[in-house]
């Protein structure tokens, strides 16, 4: 349980630091507990950037080392598991040397020697996986014991150099001859556990290893990493307390928001959503929501990878739709978008269904913080990555804009914004309709403002639709053609019917009371020109109140 005196564990990722500094841990052993009982097994588990997965490898080293006073309080300290002492061969991949091939082998080779020294053995043989192999044998020996295996962020050799697949390619083939080992000396090792952010080359790198189960997807797992609902009631009411008194809500409300901001991983059909455990310790450390996660890094590789796919960015809104197999490995040589983004964080399961004995998937964002973010990362991305400032600044003018219902200086802003993209930012090919609306819905999107995209009428669907406390503006956007074109298409399919209904509270200041009052609703054509790659011209009307 959660008691005032312990401290926030950010950014510890030794299990045995933790606990001897007093910090929170969330009782993940009933989960671990389940891996172990079955004697020998080999796993793999796939979570995002800053889930946790360190700290899981280092909590698996304590149990194999029979640190069990360090458990005590935690489920599995009187559980049945047989406490036993094993010696255990850990890597962390994330901190080996890998800027090219030559280093990477070099840079195992120290890892495995640092893990031998630690026994006091020797190692003679001369390339990472012989001296692997006999690192293995010798603890077996001299232990008389079977041998645990943790690796950690097993991947990072490869995502280091995701973009460059000539090099990746190199290091695939250096942990293949590695890993391997893991394989040929099965019946030496009592247990065996896998890391990573992605699948990335699964196949080649682990063509050995046909009894690694892969856990990354399975509903009893999916618990394992992020806080659940109930695990942030039960281990940080005190800090939710305390966010809720900064901000002046009540402790309900700031659940909500926390949900909002961070909540929302589903890595199973279990119908178990986590939090972003980074963000949300982030939170409470400095009470103040704000993209946490995000800004401890996003991989240029995914940005790009998601330009050269050119998806329609609208439908992550709604949800994409995958076959079970998509999620299988795959090779960095010719990477799928939306499993990439899935496996990194950026997009989660909302839901399933099964059909024929085939399983897909729906996914989405899982949060906010992770939609606003990665939204504004590629909105500076296909405008000017070095303007993320001015894209900062325009978007505050266009809502200031919205807010005074000015429309003429939204556009003129929007003109200048068009103008100011560089030329060779702008597609050669299939130039048209489709890039206009992207960095229109992009700095919409990236607004305070609730945006429906392409939303659905009896008669059609709206390019987009925005909506503030007090107006609705409901944009077609035409390409060579007219605003007057655009403006009698929403009149036509009658777009707008849906929201003349729609109400907003309004203070009768005389009387002191809240009166019910109709938002308007401002219908405009919107034309942008190829040749000059602008907003050309605009029609408004306004439907009334």
């Amino acid at each position: 349980m959660f008691s005032e005196q312990k401290k926030l564990p950010l950014s510890i990722q030794s299990f045995e630091q933790l606990i001897t500094e007093g910090a929170v841990y969330v009782d993940k052993t009933k989960y671990i507990y389940e891996l172990l009982k079955l004697g020998f097994g080999a796993y793999f588990l796939s979570r995002p950037r800053r889930f946790g997965k360190s700290l899981l490898v280092s909590t698996l080293e304590a149990i194999f080392k029979n640190k069990r006073e360090l458990f005590k309080g935690f489920w599995i300290y009187d559980s049945e598991y047989v406490w036993e002492e094993y010696p255990v061969i850990k890597f962390d991949m994330s901190t080996v040397d890998k800027d090219t091939d030559e280093h990477l082998k070099i840079g195992l080779e120290h890892a495995v020697r640092d893990n031998a020294e630690n026994y006091g053995i020797n190692l003679d043989e001369d390339t990472p996986a012989y001296m692997f192999k006999s690192l293995i044998l010798k603890l077996k020996e001299k232990y008389r014991s079977q041998v645990v295996v943790l690796i950690d962020e097993y991947d990072s050799a490869i995502i280091k150099h995701i973009s460059n697949p000539v090099m990746a390619q190199k290091n695939i083939e250096i942990l293949h001859d590695f890993y391997s080992i893991v394989k040929a000396e099965g019946a030496s090792l009592r247990f065996v556990f896998l890391t990573g952010v992605s699948k990335f080359a699964k196949t080649s790198i682990f063509s050995g290893l046909n009894n690694l189960i892969n856990i990354s997807m399975q509903e009893k797992y999916s618990p394992l990493l992020g806080l659940t609902q109930e695990e942030l009631e039960i281990y940080f009411p005190e800090y939710i307390k305390a966010v809720a008194e900064k901000h002046s809500l009540t402790e309900k409300e700031v659940q909500e928001k926390i949900k909002f901001w961070y909540n929302g991983y589903r890595f199973s059909e279990a119908e178990v959503k986590v939090y972003n455990p980074f963000s949300t310790l982030s939170l409470f450390e400095a009470k103040r929501f704000t993209n946490y996660w995000f800004e401890t890094g996003t991989p240029t590789f995914l940005t790009e990878l998601i330009k050269s796919h050119d998806p329609d960015l609208q439908k992550f809104e709604s949800e994409i739709r995958l076959m079970q197999n998509s999620f299988n490995s795959y090779e960095v040589d010719n990477l799928p978008l939306y499993p990439i983004l899935y496996d990194t964080g950026y997009l989660t399961i909302k839901d399933y269904s099964v059909r024929n004995n085939i399983t897909a998937y729906s996914l989405t964002y899982p949060n906010f913080e992770v939609k606003s973010s990665l939204l504004d990362n590629l909105l500076v991305t296909y405008t000017d990555s070095k303007k993320s400032e001015t894209a900062s600044n325009m978007v505050l003018a266009v809502e200031d804009a919205i807010l005074a219902n000015d429309l003429d200086k939204f556009f003129s802003l929007l003109k200048s914004y068009f103008a100011s993209i560089p030329y060779d930012l702008i597609p050669k090919k299939n130039l048209g309709e489709k890039y206009f609306q992207l960095i229109f819905y992009l700095l919409m999107r990236v607004s305070s403002f609730r945006v429906n995209t392409e939303d659905r009428s009896n008669l059609g669907r709206i390019d987009l639709v925005l909506e503030s406390d007090t107006s609705v503006y409901l944009f077609e956007l035409k390409v060579n053609s007219s605003a007057k074109a655009a403006l009698e298409q929403i009149k036509e399919k009658k777009y707008y019917e849906k929201y003349l209904n729609i109400q907003v509270a309004a203070t009768d200041d005389r009387a002191g009371t809240q009166k019910a009052q109709l938002k308007e609703v401002l219908i405009i054509g919107v034309n942008f020109s190829l040749e000059e790659r602008n907003v050309t011209d605009w029609m408004v009307e306004t439907l009334g109140l």
